[in-house]
């Protein structure tokens, strides 16, 4: 039975909720159904594509701090955790992939690894992050980019693999990001 239910809420979170034009509707779907944690002030943009692993596992958690915007059409892979701190900005088409296989086992298994995402750090469109990688508070990962290794913060980085392209001059973010566009 839990197969059945697992694939028809994944369903409905990929092709129904993910495209409803309301926060209340789609933020309380995320809360109560996926059990991720999301502060009342940050804002998740219709069109995700969630891969899932098990609904509301408690090891592997989802949460995501106030003032973040997740911009249209990102890949948000959840099963290695996916931690997401205040006032973050990501870009239209992002894709956070928490997980992998291992190449050289036998048996390919799966790997998951978090992804933790500081605060004020900013991630531009169709950037790539990968499992296990921590962005640091403050860094900026470039459009396009493909994050393998940690991010120190205040740290610029760009390119496939992302490498130090430079620092970000401004050490104290005071900024908040107050994004909720209606219908979005």
């Amino acid at each position: 039975m839990y197969p059945i239910r697992g694939a028809l809420i994944k369903y409905a979170t990929n092709h129904l909720v993910n495209h409803i034009p309301c926060y209340a509707i789609r933020h309380s779907w995320y809360r109560h159904i996926l059990g991720w944690h999301v502060a009342p002030q940050a804002s998740i943009m219709m069109g995700q594509y969630v891969q899932m692993g098990k609904i509301r596992t408690h090891e592997k958690r989802v949460s995501i701090g106030a003032g973040t915007v997740i911009n249209r059409a990102c890949l948000l892979y959840t099963t290695g955790g996916l931690f997401i701190g205040e006032q973050v900005s990501i870009g239209a088409g992002v894709w956070l992939v928490t997980g992998s296989h291992d190449m050289n086992h036998p048996q390919f298994p799966d790997i998951y690894k978090p992804i933790v995402i500081e605060h004020h750090a900013w991630i531009g469109m169709r950037a790539t992050i990968l499992s296990g990688v921590t962005i640091g508070e403050g860094a900026v990962v470039m459009a396009g980019a493909v994050v393998t290794r940690d991010v120190p913060p205040y740290t610029v980085v760009g390119g496939v693999p992302a490498k130090v392209v430079r620092e970000r001059e401004l050490r104290h973010l005071a900024y908040t990001i107050n994004y909720h566009p209606p219908f979005e």
